[in-house]
């Protein structure tokens, strides 16, 4: 009696350790971040120590980026969970003719998951949140505030705990440049798309 009884705890506890790790998803991915352009005036008359107008544009880039998701509802055929996205991109050139420089970012945007068949072959999801940019370039950084939205599409492989990811999300930013004294930039946020793809360790 006694051993059918710790068998059937060890049971429980396998299957239910098992459940709760299915809760938890951890992803990597890699792919390229585009962001638009924006346009600078200089404004009233005088000579400029910058140019005095024109457009600042940023190459497209290679991005990094991680993920730590929790499942907190399941309903039938769908979930909801929250999950914390960290995408880095290294240095870009940003072009200001006629001067050229370069420029990081990392972005850190807590959200909400809203994923449909969480238990099928085929797994889209859906992602809005928000939080923060932080970008560098030679000789000064600024911290702004940004939204992220986006979704993707994870592929069950043959190993329970592993899934093949695609995703495209937009990291809506307040820009490294915004318009002051003497200089109008429009606009002051700015899109920075990110296409990817990467693998999904649940447990």
């Amino acid at each position: 009696m006694r051993h059918r009884i710790a068998r059937m705890f060890i049971a429980w506890f396998a299957l239910s350790t098992f459940a709760l790790g299915q809760k938890n998803e951890f992803s990597l991915s890699v792919g390229v971040v585009a962001t638009s352009d924006q346009q600078i005036r200089a404004l009233g008359g005088g000579a400029c120590s910058v140019p005095c107008g024109g457009t600042e544009s940023t190459s497209t880039g290679v991005a990094f980026e991680g993920a730590y998701t929790r499942r907190i509802f399941d309903f039938h055929g769908a979930s909801i969970g929250v999950e914390f996205p960290i995408l880095g991109v290294p240095d870009r050139d940003v072009t200001t003719a006629p001067f050229k420089f370069s420029r990081s970012a990392l972005f850190f945007t807590p959200s909400a998951q809203v994923r449909f068949l969480p238990s099928g072959r085929l797994s889209p999801f859906l992602s809005l949140g928000g939080g923060l940019v932080h970008s560098e370039e030679p000789g000064n950084s600024v911290t702004r505030g940004a939204l992220q939205f986006g979704g993707g599409v994870d592929f069950k492989t043959p190993l329970p705990h592993l899934a093949i990811r695609g995703e495209v999300r937009d990291f809506w930013a307040r820009a490294f440049n915004v318009s002051s004294v003497g200089f109008q930039i429009t606009p002051e946020r700015l899109h920075n798309v990110f296409a990817g793809a990467g693998v999904v360790f649940r447990f």
